[in-house]
């Protein structure tokens, strides 16, 4: 009788683990270069829609990159949420992407999407100078309208300024000073700013943080960190630059090899529905899908910005940065 017994039950603890296994419950697995708390409203959002349960890992942009490229061909990840356009084009010529052409995205402008389904872009974020007003008006310093005024010797130990060496933030201002200016007149430019810059943060954010805090009086960074110490009620302000500002497409694409190809296309066939676009455009100023935000004025600012030469350029580029500042 006792072996009858433990018969059943090994049968019945074989059948749960197998049951298990193959049920598809495990967690669809995220690399995000996107903050925690947006990607906390962002997975919340796709699995009350989807049903599909995320697990997400926040990096750096630098830190991000240099995973996928440790762990190419086999991916710790099913899908990137939240990275530079940049990249995208980087992976998909190292083949890091499995191709989806989903039919959610026929209405999203082509420029947004590679036209072979390999990634997808959601929305827009841009370089912005911040100040803390306070400061300014505290030590006499007139407000900075432009990417020249950064220049003027009033500002000398009074910028912070993200270093392109690990952050997403810092490659876009830099590569946009290079193809503003050109590229001996823009590194001219930066060696002229380094004078005036106190520190290079690692984070993308933390520049507008430490502004905000008075501990600096101008920092550059991206519009979002900005606008939301603003909102909450920090005595800071955000500058688009006269010479106007580069920009950067949020993107979104599925590793190759990953055995949860299902649940991923799912997730990018929901990121082109209004619901999603509607909720991203709560956490950005500009997303992909025609209709969903009002950015004309906006995009006047916005330079003739070239992904593919800062692709291509950003391991030169980055090392010549490293080069010129780095015991800084």
């Amino acid at each position: 009788m006792k072996k009858c017994i433990s018969y059943v039950f090994i049968v019945t603890f074989l059948l749960t683990v197998i049951t298990a296994c193959g049920s598809g419950e495990e967690p669809l697995q995220v690399y995000t270069t996107n903050t925690t708390e947006e990607m906390d409203e962002i997975a919340t959002d796709i699995e009350d829609a989807t049903g599909v349960e995320m697990e997400f890992l926040n990096m750096s942009t630098g830190e991000s990159w240099s995973r996928a490229e440790s762990e190419a061909p086999h991916f710790g990840a099913d899908m990137q949420i939240g990275m530079m356009e940049s990249y995208a084009l980087m992976a998909e010529k190292e083949d890091f992407v499995e191709p989806y052409l989903s039919e959610s995205w026929e209405d999203i402008p082509e420029q947004y999407k590679d036209e072979d389904g390999k990634w997808f872009g959601t929305s827009f974020w841009y370089n912005e100078i911040i100040v803390n007003k306070d400061l300014l008006e505290e030590k006499g310093l007139d407000v900075p309208e432009s990417w020249e005024d950064l220049l003027d010797p009033q500002y000398e130990d009074e910028i912070i300024a993200p270093s392109p060496a690990s952050t997403g933030t810092a490659y876009l201002f830099v590569s946009s000073i290079l193809q503003l200016f050109g590229e001996e007149e823009g590194w001219e430019y930066l060696e002229e700013l380094d004078e005036n810059v106190v520190d290079y943060s690692q984070s993308g954010s933390d520049a507008s943080l430490r502004v905000s805090q008075g501990e600096y009086a101008i920092g550059i960074d991206w519009d979002q960190p900005i606008s939301d110490f603003i909102e909450q009620g920090y005595p800071v302000e955000s500058i688009i630059p006269e010479e106007g500002v580069g920009y950067n497409l949020d993107t979104t694409w599925i590793y190759e090899g990953t055995d949860k190809l299902e649940d991923a296309q799912k997730v990018v066939d929901y990121m082109a529905t209004d619901e999603f676009m509607e909720k991203n455009a709560e956490l950005r100023s500009m997303v992909t899908k025609p209709g969903i935000t009002d950015s004309k004025e906006l995009e006047e600012s916005f330079i003739d910005y070239d992904a593919v030469w800062a692709t291509e350029n950003r391991e030169r580029v980055t090392s010549e940065w490293e080069d010129r500042f780095h015991n800084r």
